[in-house]
């Protein structure tokens, strides 16, 4: 056991993740003496994350959805804008 030795950890867990249900980061003594706000520390692991695995990364499987929903949506407005105005004439 060595003494004296103390160091603060992130663990970052998965959820739904077939792989892997947690990861832990241990933070550097200059993380530790400047007191670096969570919220940077927490998205630099996720970057990290994303990083290492980026079919892992729900960020990257939530932007494929909102484009493909956005995608979707505009494509029937604008079919039921074209029936509408076929209707009027």
């Amino acid at each position: 056991m060595i003494k004296g030795a103390r160091k603060q950890m992130i663990v970052i867990r998965m959820g739904s993740n077939r792989y892997f249900d947690e990861a832990y980061f241990v933070l550097s003594e200059d993380a530790q003496r400047k007191k670096y706000k969570s919220t940077d520390i927490l998205s630099e692991a996720n970057r990290i994350l994303s990083e290492v695995a980026p079919e892992l990364s729900p960020s990257c499987n939530q932007r494929k959805r909102t484009w493909l929903l956005l995608g979707a949506g505009g494509l029937c407005g604008f079919i039921l804008s074209l029936i509408g105005m076929l209707l009027l004439l």
